[in-house]
């Protein structure tokens, strides 16, 4: 076989080749290829093809969202409080390491209370335009007591009875605490960026908080037998606060807050002086002194805090200050007419523990 004939042959080939091709294209898919139908976003099938896929559902539609923030949202929440209270006036002996005549070498002998647990617990509702109403109570109870001796070779000397004695040889003073206070808030969240929100409030607080104060003396250079001073104080009354509360999202919904409320309660006081001798035989003084007042309040707290969609937790520091409500009578000296009074704010604080719930 000879050179043009093998060329010839090769020609033929390549040209047939190339007819072929073009068909092809001209065909579109008549080689054996399925047709595609177009996408419909309706999830239904179309004639000739299967059914589409369906639509990205990540997002809840416009009406939905609307719908989400017209509803209203109950909410509770509870702590738990590990608080000391603190208050000055609470004196009931001197204690001195020098004998009577000598002059006084020593300190004062106060009673002073422990860490003790209380509940506070509210319910709330947030309206659909992001305000809240909010009811909280809180409930504190603690009591302490304290004895002492005269020191050897020194004096004891009563700091609270009334024109009687002041040289003992052993006193014993017990006091307890019941704090009750309600609130009744309205405030609203403002979201100044995704990381930091702070609200406002305002609303009424109810206050009944009693107090009481007894010391019982014995011994000394006239005898005393279970000479005791009583000094209950209760009061009762109502008033107006307005404060804040900051919240700062560090890291995703972990933050620390710190808040703060102010307030004017006015109320009735009720004080009582009651000193008796010779084991409650005779008495000494039986005295009621009522008056009204009006007591600034002041809360603070700051702390570690998680705010998920539906519970919240919280775990800080509190200090809650009633000013002057320690306000009791005394008659130290010789004359009825000239009472003094033994004052004093009270303090408490401690440790916060918070878990609240969102529906």
């Amino acid at each position: 076989m000879n050179r043009p004939f093998i060329l010839a042959k090769l020609k033929s080939f390549l040209s047939t080749l190339g007819c072929i091709t073009a068909l092809g294209f001209l065909g579109g898919n008549s080689f054996g290829q399925e047709t595609v139908p177009p996408l419909d976003l309706s999830g239904e099938k179309l004639s000739g093809g299967s059914a589409a896929p369906v639509p990205f559902e990540g997002l809840p539609p416009a009406e939905e969202r609307q719908k989400a923030d017209r509803a209203y949202h109950p909410y509770i929440f509870a702590d738990l409080l590990l608080l000391r209270p603190h208050r000055q006036s609470f004196d009931f002996a001197l204690s001195s390491n020098t004998p009577t005549g000598t002059g006084v070498n020593g300190e004062m002998q106060n009673l002073d209370y422990s860490f003790r647990a209380g509940l506070k617990a509210g319910l709330g509702l947030e309206l659909p335009d992001k305000w809240q109403i909010e009811l909280s109570i809180l409930n504190f109870h603690t009591e302490t007591q304290r004895n002492v001796t005269a020191p050897d070779g020194g004096a004891l000397y009563a700091t609270t009875t009334n024109l009687s004695f002041d040289e003992i040889s052993s006193a014993q003073a017990n006091a307890n605490l019941n704090f009750n206070v309600m609130d009744l808030d309205f405030g609203r969240w403002v979201e100044l960026d995704p990381s930091f929100s702070f609200r406002f409030t305002g609303g009424a607080r109810f206050a009944w908080i009693d107090q009481q104060f007894t010391a019982l003396y014995n011994g000394g250079p006239m005898n005393a037998q279970n000479s005791s001073v009583n000094m209950p104080i209760r009061f009762s009354g109502a008033g107006v606060t307005a404060g804040a509360e900051g919240v700062w999202n560090f890291m995703g919904k972990i933050g620390l807050y710190g808040r703060g409320k102010g307030g004017l309660i006015s109320g009735r006081f009720s004080s009582y002086l009651t000193e008796t001798a010779n084991d409650g035989a005779t008495t000494v003084l039986n005295v009621h002194d009522r008056y009204d007042g009006i007591i600034p309040t002041m809360d603070v707290g700051v702390g570690l805090c998680y705010r998920g969609e539906i519970a919240t937790v919280r775990i800080g520091y509190d200090l809650f200050n009633y000013f002057d409500m320690v306000d009791s009578l005394q008659f130290p000296g010789p004359q009825i007419g000239n009472p003094v009074r033994r004052t004093s704010n009270i303090s408490l604080d401690g440790v916060t523990m918070e878990l609240g719930f969102r529906f």
